[in-house]
């Protein structure tokens, strides 16, 4: 039996999981799982990683002492919405009570009617041919769902962390976010990521988000304790008339142990579909030992006057390996258009390696688009400056890669993350400044 069919033979027909549940099972089974030699996954071999006995069935989300004291040691965040195993705990969350902003978890929503998922959940998210989109919207059974009102401002970041604690190795946890943001409304959110276990975790996350007119929604993803862990993460963003959309991606993966199954994949897209429209696509992924970390990015620039920016950052040190694949449409009515792109990688080792693939298809002919990449090691020349100045090598090369990262990590719109992540950065490089 393939590991598609192992999948599909899971599937329960009965449970409430939600809409397109049954479409979408049905798109995978004619999708499968993607290997190599689909030109998306062309660089990470995605099959070879998962589990050939994976479970997708309900994993255990008991709150054990360890769970509790390790989310003790984490930031106390003023509003956060915790999911072990993909399953909402209620009494280890902070929601905010205010007008105007409303949260539910999705496993309510599925078991009655909705008005916010009849007009929203599914609509953004092309299951019919994104493999693991399929998967997750056939097997998901809860999530967040943050709906902000007209003019509704939520001054605090909301933090939506998922731990993973599997008890199996072969646990594959499918977990989803649905985020509107309607007509002059604003929200900062970080989804946050953490294998809270020693063993190896999988999971699937994907996340709708729908920007309304004159609104403005900022995103962070953490991704760093994911060490053991094969993650995929899908992002989906349709922006409006006058709306603002800003997500970082940033990857800190550590090494497995063992598994060979340390593995971070991001697809990230945003879609302006409203004149004014802006998108600020930024990331930084920092690797080491074996990890592997996938970066793909798209923009669809759809009407006239749209405005996007991607800067993508990697550091790879041993025999990590990275892929960023960022895309630029300009579609025919989209005059006027201006997107810039840039991706630059760092080597610290002549084992490490990135494979990058910058794409523009432009098919309007008043637009400013430029794309840039650039990949190597440390320039010599300045690692003699600073040696010469009494600086040891050592110190030399953590103080140019944090010159090199932070421009990555200012583009944070979150406050308190972009600090939060100026120390992580100098705590993995080891400088006390």
């Amino acid at each position: 039996m393939s590991l598609a069919e192992n999948i599909v033979k899971q599937f329960d027909g009965t449970a409430a999981t939600g809409a397109h549940r049954h479409e979408a099972l049905e798109a995978f089974r004619q999708l499968g799982i993607p290997t190599s030699r689909h030109e998306e996954w062309k660089y990470t071999n995605i099959k070879t990683k998962l589990s050939e006995s994976l479970s997708l069935g309900e994993v255990s989300s008991e709150v054990n002492a360890a769970v509790k004291n390790y989310i003790a040691s984490l930031p106390p965040y003023a509003f956060r919405i915790i999911f072990l195993n993909g399953v909402f705990h209620p009494e280890l969350s902070i929601v905010p009570d205010m007008k105007g902003f409303s949260f539910y978890n999705l496993h309510d929503l599925f078991s009655a009617p909705s008005t916010l998922l009849d007009k929203y959940y599914g609509r953004l998210m092309n299951y019919r041919q994104e493999h693991f989109a399929a998967l997750n919207t056939a097997f998901v059974r809860d999530g967040a769902c943050i709906h902000v009102a007209k003019n509704t401002i939520v001054n605090d970041p909301i933090y939506i962390q998922y731990f993973f604690t599997a008890s199996e190795a072969q646990a594959f946890t499918q977990t989803r976010n649905l985020i509107v943001v309607e007509e002059g409304g604003s929200l900062q959110l970080a989804e946050d990521f953490r294998n809270a276990s020693n063993i190896p975790v999988q999971y699937n996350h994907v996340s709708e988000m729908f920007v309304g007119p004159n609104a403005n929604l900022d995103v962070v993803k953490l991704q760093l304790e994911v060490s053991n862990a094969v993650g995929i993460h899908t992002l989906e963003a349709q922006v409006e008339r006058d709306g603002a959309f800003s997500a970082a991606t940033i990857t800190f993966s550590a090494p497995d142990t063992g598994t060979g199954r340390s593995v971070i994949r991001n697809n990230v897209s945003a879609r302006l579909i409203g004149e004014n429209a802006h998108a600020d696509l930024n990331g930084l992924y920092f690797g080491k030992e074996d990890a592997h970390i996938d970066n793909h990015i798209l923009v669809d620039h759809q009407v006239p006057n749209g405005t996007s920016h991607q800067l993508y950052k990697g550091v790879l040190d041993q025999e990590a390996t990275g892929v960023f694949n960022g895309k630029i449409f300009v579609q025919p009515d989209a005059q006027k258009t201006n997107a810039f792109q840039s991706s630059k990688a760092l080597l610290l080792s002549n084992s490490a390696s990135v494979n990058s693939k910058p794409q523009l298809e432009i098919f309007a002919d008043d637009v400013k688009c430029s794309h840039g990449v650039a990949i190597g090691q440390l320039d010599e020349q300045a690692l003699f400056y600073l040696e010469s100045r009494g600086i040891t090598k050592p110190e030399a090369v953590q103080l140019l890669t944090y010159a090199f990262a932070h421009e990555a990590v200012e583009r944070i719109k979150i406050k308190p993350v972009r600090q939060f992540m100026c120390d992580r950065l100098k705590e993995e490089l080891k400088l006390n400044f």
